[in-house]
């Protein structure tokens, strides 16, 4: 019997939001502990280590969870573990590869960062790349047994892990340790402990490692597209790492003060960007298998209801956020990480909610119709679009350029997404009007509550008036789209939570 998406979703959300708070708690703790230009420093490291595990930890997982998911609906079990078996092989072979080239070549590697500390921080890292390759296995066969308990809170305790090795290292035993050392040292234990974690479940949950031969063809297949596209898009974060700062440097800026800024535009103000998208990524987590098995038996109704259910959640749930940040960006950065720029960042990349969330989950319908390669395409033309503004704009923006660039990667990718979904499916998906409404909607409650907010110093203290013109921000959006009959959200959830009689249907 398959469960209800929309069960499924409310599970990998609860997940998600504790693991995300959690991270985020750690990024405040973190830019706080190492300063803006340290920030920056460890920063660049992880955008090349992040590189270096979407290797074997993107791809290789989608494939075995859509393999494994097809494999459950036909019940055959010796498939999904020849599947997982040939997904772990190929990514041990690869993640050891990896860290043999950065060991033997870390001098030469060395010279492309503006500041030495970033090898130092990326190769205590590495050994978390090949323990990656074993949770990925583990975790794509979990995942398309759609096990999303044992996904969630596996990812949880990673976190946990790492936070609890980091604050210990720091405050305790190694109080002399240079913070960002500490940091790179905390991820590579915590990965480590992940890997042997779903490992566990993997087998106490009936997974075993089988003979593959054969299989490896079909994961290879499946798993280097995405793998590709995923990697191909994660090299514009390295690359804009280096680019980036090295920009700042040539218009006159110090290299201090150029990683600081970057610092405090990644460390800061991105993440609180990314921070919506988890209910985006809850769903999309869930639709890939959920889709999969749709295909495979042959629901096609299902599939595209799915979609265009997606889709519209994708819209409402990233410009809600709109208006908290346009609005009390500043007080929110201040607040949390004693940053006045920050904040003028955050809200200058508020708009940049909307395409970033549509971005996600367009790529993963894509992904569910085997689509990677045109996925891969798009992306790679959305991060040129990227690369271009920071190149053109850096001398006459600065940090904004950053901002614009990204802004247009998502929103390209997003176009280019939705042609390709169209062109394939089929379907009308309906996603101009609401776009277009919540767009506006999200404009003018964030003057609202921007008023709110400086109404409210008057009387209350500042936090007191940040919660109040939050509070608006978000009942303002919600009561707009109810009332103009954006989305009915009683009917939107209606659609997840499909009876179990209707999903047995083939």
């Amino acid at each position: 019997m398959a469960k209800s998406l929309f069960k499924a979703v409310v599970l990998v959300a609860v997940f998600s939001i504790i693991t995300r708070f959690l991270g985020f708690v750690f990024k405040i703790y973190l830019s706080r502990e190492l300063g803006a230009e340290l920030l920056g420093v460890y920063q660049i490291a992880m955008s090349v280590f992040m590189v270096l595990v979407i290797l074997v930890s993107s791809g290789l997982p989608l494939a075995v969870s859509k393999q494994t998911a097809k494999y459950v609906a036909f019940n055959n079990k010796k498939a999904e573990n020849a599947v997982a078996t040939s997904a772990l092989v190929i990514g041990v072979i690869v993640s050891l590869a990896i860290c043999l080239v950065f060991f033997s070549l870390q001098n030469v590697l060395g010279k492309m960062f503006t500041d030495f500390r970033c090898m130092e921080i990326l190769l205590i890292m590495l050994p978390a790349v090949v323990a990656s390759a074993f949770y990925s296995a583990f975790r794509g066969a979990l995942w398309g047994r759609q096990d999303y308990f044992s996904v969630g809170w596996t990812e949880l305790a990673e976190q946990v892990i790492r936070i609890l090795l980091f604050v210990v290292m720091v405050e305790f035993l190694f109080t002399s340790l240079d913070g960002a050392v500490a940091a790179g040292l905390s991820m590579m234990i915590a990965c480590v402990c992940s890997a042997i974690l779903a490992g566990i479940v993997f087998f106490k949950k009936g997974g075993r490692l089988t003979k593959s031969k054969g299989y490896y063809k079909e994961v290879l297949k499946s798993s280097a597209p995405v793998t590709g596209v995923r990697a191909a898009s994660s090299l514009i974060q390295p690359l804009i790492a280096v680019l980036f700062p090295f920009m700042l440097v040539a218009t006159g800026t110090s290299n201090e003060v150029a990683l600081s800024l970057f610092g405090i535009a990644m460390g800061m103000t991105f993440p609180l960007l990314f921070l919506p998208s988890t209910l985006v990524g809850s769903l999309s987590f869930t639709l890939i298998p959920e889709l999969s098995t749709a295909l495979a038996c042959n629901k096609k109704n299902l599939a595209e209801e799915r979609v265009r259910s997606g889709l519209l959640f994708a819209v409402i749930v990233s410009a809600m956020v709109i208006p908290l940040y346009m609005g009390v960006g500043v007080p929110i950065c201040e607040l949390l990480f004693d940053s006045t720029l920050s904040g003028q960042f955050l809200v200058g990349a508020a708009w940049i909610m909307i395409p970033l969330g549509l971005s996600n989950i367009t790529s993963s319908i894509l992904n569910a119709f085997n689509l990677e390669v045109k996925s891969f395409i798009n992306n790679i033309l959305g991060g040129l679009a990227l690369i271009l503004c920071v190149v053109c704009l850096t001398a006459s923006l600065n940090v904004y350029a950053l901002i614009i660039g990204f802004g247009l990667c998502m929103a390209l990718t997003t176009f280019l997404n939705i042609l390709m979904i169209k062109k394939h499916t089929k379907i009308k998906l309906g996603l101009i009007k609401p776009l277009l409404l919540c767009s506006l909607f999200a404009g003018l409650c964030a003057m609202l509550t921007h008023f709110v907010y400086d109404l409210c110093l008057y009387v209350f203290p500042s936090i007191i008036a940040l919660i109040l013109a939050s509070g608006v921000a978000i009942s303002s959006f919600v009561l707009l789209c109810i009332c103009f009959k954006v989305c009915d959200f009683a009917f939107l959830i209606s659609k997840f939570k499909r009876n179990k009689i209707s999903t047995k249907k083939a």
